[in-house]
């Protein structure tokens, strides 16, 4: 007992202690995206700063220089930190993209974000469909009774992720199935999910199971069809359902 005791110990990863600059940086940051500190104009002066958050002037130029990082702004000697023209940020930076999609700059980031990730998406089944194993379809046949049958939502959740997991894995792109598992982790959450989870899964495996019965029939068209309509469904479905 003791043994295996230690040697879990051992192997439980070290947590880091957060960075003073963190949540500054990050309360920064939704100033800027927020377009509380606007395009074209500065931040707050360091000494402003070291007052409003109470933390030393390395603290606060730590917190800078990851917005700097981040492309958000562009400190400039004798001219203070200067917000740089939206064009020029990094928004699928991680530290980025969440605050941009709550905000949603310009009412459309959401939308884009949506149809990039039904083109990739659609791009992965594609690739995977002829790659597809027996195993893989057996995978995906378990997901979906559990998505018809449960009422947990962590449940629905799981094997949903699983669900497309399969073909995006099968597919041997990792860079496309990086940013649509990205565009999908930094989309806010959506609160009508965790009130009906049921009601959602209802609507959602009916696409769930187009796509998996198109793909078992070898029609390739028809399950990106199918995908490209439940990625968009599940959008609308969010915005127009009261």
């Amino acid at each position: 007992m003791t043994s295996g005791s230690t040697s879990a110990s051992a192997d439980r990863p070290v947590r880091r202690r957060q960075r003073l600059s963190t949540p500054i940086a990050d309360e920064l940051l939704r100033r800027v995206v927020s377009g509380a500190y606007p395009v074209g104009t500065q931040l707050p002066p360091e000494p402003v700063l070291v007052v409003e958050f109470d933390v030393s002037r390395t603290v606060i130029r730590e917190a800078v220089k990851s917005l700097e990082a981040a492309g958000l702004v562009s400190i400039r000697q004798g001219d203070g930190t200067v917000v740089r023209d939206r064009g020029l940020w990094s928004i699928l930076d991680p530290r980025v993209l969440p605050v941009a999609l709550t905000y949603d700059i310009g009412s459309r980031l959401a939308d884009d974000a949506i149809a990039l990730r039904a083109e990739l998406d659609t791009t992965l089944i594609t690739e995977a469909a002829p790659k597809l194993t027996e195993g893989d379809f057996a995978t995906m046949d378990e997901c979906l009774h559990v998505m018809d049958a449960s009422s947990e939502l962590a449940d629905l959740q799981r094997a949903d992720l699983a669900f497309h997991r399969v073909y995006r894995a099968r597919s041997g792109n990792e860079l496309k199935s990086s940013i649509v598992m990205l565009l999908m982790e930094e989309m806010p959450p959506n609160e009508r999910l965790v009130r009906e989870p049921r009601a959602m899964y209802d609507a959602a495996n009916l696409d769930h199971w187009d796509i998996y019965n198109a793909l078992r029939d070898g029609r390739v068209e028809d399950a990106v069809v199918a995908l490209d309509r439940h990625i968009r469904d599940l959008w609308t479905w969010r915005h127009d359902t009261p």
